[in-house]
């Protein structure tokens, strides 16, 4: 309540507590990969706030996370494996979302796949003893 010469009136005061922190990547960043192979990247999550939070990923076609929601604790920190899986030879471009303590951030990840010149040489192919009654392609 504050009191002047003249009125009386009151002013709220609004507090907030403890909050949790991720500290995560600001950009998820594949580089060139050949189309249909499978790419691995390893991020760190890690609670750098006051208090426990339970987080959620949501990603986006394309690309693939082994565990896509958990809880730290303060001072924790887990390891995420993303993986991109293109499909066909293009520039892979979204958003990965992230949701913790009613918060949501949304990290840039990209990709971009191509094909690959794949032949067969002679010179290149071992084949194992072979008998007459046994194939070998």
């Amino acid at each position: 309540m504050v009191l002047t010469e003249r009125e009386k009136f009151i002013v709220p005061i609004r507090a907030v507590g403890c909050r949790a922190m991720i500290d995560f990547p600001d950009v998820l960043d594949f580089g060139q990969v050949p189309v249909k192979h499978v790419t691995e990247k390893p991020v760190m999550i890690r609670n750098i706030g006051e208090k426990t939070t339970k987080w959620k990923i949501k990603v986006p076609q394309g690309f693939k996370l082994g565990k896509d929601e958990g809880i730290l604790q303060v001072g924790q920190s887990e390891q995420l494996i993303f993986e991109f899986v293109p499909q066909e030879s293009r520039i892979y471009k979204d958003e990965v979302i992230l949701r913790y303590d009613n918060l949501e951030a949304n990290i840039p990840i990209k990709g971009e796949s191509h094909n690959d010149n794949v032949y067969l040489s002679k010179s290149h192919i071992h084949m194992d003893p072979t008998s007459i009654t046994l194939y070998s392609h």
